[in-house]
């Protein structure tokens, strides 16, 4: 009985070559978009720090997107901004 390969095709296979060149090409994507990415952040950053205190609704209206609950959060797990309750309202300021 012939035992199976795991893991796709065999190494140097035309098709093994194909899948790496497609490996490639995800990989140098997902860097274009955290460069993107990277600069929509310096983007809400700059913000912040420009109105302190500023409401979630104003950052969306002044950065032109519907929502920015992940840039803010993205800020907040790297310790950039803090966010504070006032009232009902949530406040973000620079750190």
């Amino acid at each position: 009985m012939k035992r199976r390969r795991r893991g796709g095709p065999k190494p140097g296979s035309k098709a093994a070559r194909a899948r790496k060149s497609v490996e490639k090409t995800a990989r140098s994507i997902k860097s274009a978009k955290r460069v993107r990415l990277d600069g929509v952040l310096e983007e809400t950053l700059a913000l912040i720090r420009m109105h302190p205190g500023i409401r979630p609704s104003e950052l969306n209206r002044l950065l032109n997107r519907d929502q920015s609950d992940d840039l803010r959060n993205t800020l907040i797990r790297r310790g950039l901004i803090r966010k504070e309750k006032d009232g009902f309202a949530m406040r973000y300021y620079a750190v």
